[in-house]
């Protein structure tokens, strides 16, 4: 199609051909007329990814002018859009580009009201990255994802934190860190339908995850070989389908209320002091520690013997 029979389409129909092309070549467009600059400012969703320009297919540019001209280009975008509505932000970026101008995106997609918030962020732990507090107290978001090979710093303190729109919420990294505990994260995300959080570092010996709105839980609990296992572990999650939980074999499962479960993933380990008792021979400690343990899980599994399937 030639390019005068496209600029005759209604700009609702050309909005949604921009919707098919990356950011960066939708945002080329604008270079054509005022009419397709003004065209760009409505497109609802972004998608910026560093390894466009830290990894070109023609030609080599010095890595730190590449990632300025990275930053610039975000930079221009925002500003051409200026202050339109924006339906889904996605951004990945790593090491080397600048953390402020990165809050400064998130805040400023923030202020435009952006329903889906989808974080990749690679900083090292000697950058000591925090995300921006107006993330945690978004009154639009309601699909939030964060991802890194690194460390995530979840913000101190939950007194502070609302966000009465979230249904989804994913946490993957190395290692999650949380101030509080999360029984006391979950009363601030009052809608939450659904919930991951992948290589959490337990603070406590007691958890207790309570949500009458959560129907998938993923928690998956990273251990080291200074962790114990949780003295108590509670589930009361009444309209639960799909449960994918990963931890040390906890003392005892007290509470286990999952009577819609259809589908469950259990990983439950022994630390490594366990597994050397249990490989030894003529081990008279066994019966009070590691199998009695063990033996507690009946409880966890009689909570969902309604499930339909178990791996």
């Amino acid at each position: 199609m030639e390019l005068d029979q496209l600029s005759s389409l209604p700009d609702e129909v050309r909005s949604h051909i921009l919707s098919f092309l990356t950011t960066k070549e939708a945002a080329s467009t604008s270079l054509l007329s005022k009419r397709w600059r003004n065209l760009f400012a409505l497109v609802p969703n972004l998608d910026i990814d560093d390894s466009v320009f830290l990894h070109p297919e023609k030609g080599k540019r010095e890595r730190d002018g590449i990632l300025e001209s990275f930053m610039d280009f975000v930079d221009r975008v925002l500003a051409l859009q200026g202050d339109s509505p924006i339906n889904k932000f996605s951004l990945k970026c790593k090491d080397g580009v600048d953390s402020d101008r990165v809050n400064s995106w998130i805040c400023k997609v923030l202020q435009r009201g952006v329903s889906e918030l989808d974080l990749s962020i690679d900083f090292p732990a000697y950058y000591y990255y925090t995300l921006p507090e107006e993330m945690f107290v978004s009154s639009t978001l309601v699909k939030l994802k964060l991802t890194s090979g690194f460390d995530i710093h979840w913000w101190p303190g939950c007194e502070d934190i609302s966000l009465p729109l979230l249904k989804s919420l994913c946490i993957c990294s190395r290692r999650i860190f949380f101030e509080d505990e999360i029984e006391s994260l979950l009363p601030c995300f009052p809608v939450l339908e659904e919930l991951q959080i992948d290589s959490m570092e337990r603070k406590g010996l007691d958890v207790t995850v309570s949500s009458e709105t959560l129907t998938k839980l993923t928690f998956f609990v990273v251990s080291t070989k200074t962790y114990r296992n949780p003295k108590s572990v509670c589930f009361d999650t009444p309209n639960l389908i799909s449960l994918s939980y990963s931890d040390l074999v906890a003392w005892d499962y007290p509470l286990v209320n999952m009577e819609k479960l259809v589908e469950a993933r259990l990983a439950l380990r022994a630390n490594d002091d366990q597994i050397k008792r249990v490989r030894a021979p003529n081990n008279d400690s066994l019966e009070d520690d590691v199998v009695l343990r063990f033996g507690n899980v009946v409880k966890l599994m009689n909570g969902i013997q309604n499930v339909q399937r178990l791996h």
